[in-house]
């Protein structure tokens, strides 16, 4: 006798699947640093009512992306303190996230990342590399084994997000990151955690010099970061 099934599948809410737009636009570029976030002009471009706009903005601006100013929402512009303390949360968790990801790792997710890491490789313009970039440590992020280390840095993914594509306008820094990608599937492959921890401490140093050189930063130098 075939059981039927009464489960209730719920679709997103509206104000999420606006929320998502908005986060991949804001992801994309579309919107820059010191834009007004507009309701009325917001609707408008989405084709819904105002209402879960309104509701998504309010959850973009509980995530940091974006600023509450006079009753109005803005795009922030991240400052180098900003930028450094994202760097420090980056620094102290990422390298134990992928060291624990290269003790655990299966055939099939090492397939993904190397899949991953040949987009990577094949990307030709800056926003083939930033796309690229985002996917792969998308990848990652979602095979970290502690659920709440997991949680706790994808908290703060999308302001890395960000910082990834102003950095990657530089082709010496596409470069950097891509070799840094490279090193870390080979560190996956060898399913070395200790090598994948160096390997995403010195990821996200490089990551920081580039940032600091793109916005004019008072640690900038003459000398080529490494990967």
């Amino acid at each position: 006798m075939t059981q039927t099934d009464f489960s209730i599948r719920r679709q997103p809410s509206l104000s999420a699947q606006v929320y998502d737009r908005l986060r991949g636009m804001m992801q994309s570029n579309v919107f820059q640093p010191g834009d007004r976030m507009v309701e009325e002009d917001l609707a408008r471009r989405l084709s819904v009512s105002r209402t879960p706009v309104r509701e998504a903005l309010f959850r973009l601006a509980h995530a940091g992306l974006v600023e509450q100013q006079d009753g109005r929402f803005v795009v922030p512009t991240l400052t180098l303190r900003d930028i450094h303390e994202i760097f420090q949360i980056r620094r102290l968790l990422e390298p134990q996230a992928v060291a624990d990801i290269a003790a655990t790792l299966s055939e099939a997710d090492l397939s993904d990342y190397q899949v991953g890491r040949d987009r990577m490789i094949a990307a030709e313009s800056q926003d083939a590399a930033a796309a690229a970039n985002i996917a792969f440590r998308a990848l990652w992020l979602s095979r970290i084994p502690n659920r709440r280390l997991q949680e706790t840095i994808a908290r703060f993914d999308d302001q890395v997000v960000l910082v990834r594509r102003a950095t990657l306008v530089d082709p010496k820094a596409r470069a950097a990151a891509m070799a840094g990608v490279c090193d870390l599937v080979a560190a996956f492959a060898a399913r070395d955690p200790e090598a994948a921890r160096k390997v995403m401490g010195d990821f996200i140093d490089t990551a920081l010099c580039w940032f600091e050189r793109a916005v004019g930063g008072p640690e900038e130098t003459d000398e080529q970061p490494q990967a």
